[in-house]
């Protein structure tokens, strides 16, 4: 799989909100579609408490330049609040 940058995703999405996603390339057609659409959670939507609670006291010792543990970063990134 390869990650489109920014100019490269938005001329994708135009392509597949104007003109059906097919395009043409070397006399081949292609189809573009969506397969996976991503999970997100807002922070009003996080149901447990305690992890609202260390999402906060991280992102406020990452903001005071305090340490922190990379498993929490990691966590909260995989939960969509990062």
């Amino acid at each position: 799989m390869k990650k489109l940058k920014e100019k490269e995703a938005s001329l994708i999405k135009d392509i597949i909100h104007e003109n059906d996603a097919v395009i043409e390339m070397d006399d081949k057609r292609y189809y573009l579609s969506l397969i996976e659409e991503p999970e997100q959670i807002k922070n009003n939507d996080i149901k447990c408490e305690e992890f609202k609670e260390k999402v906060k006291t991280t992102k406020q010792n990452i903001l005071k330049g305090k340490r922190f543990i990379i498993d929490d970063i990691v966590e909260m990134m995989d939960q969509g609040v990062l």
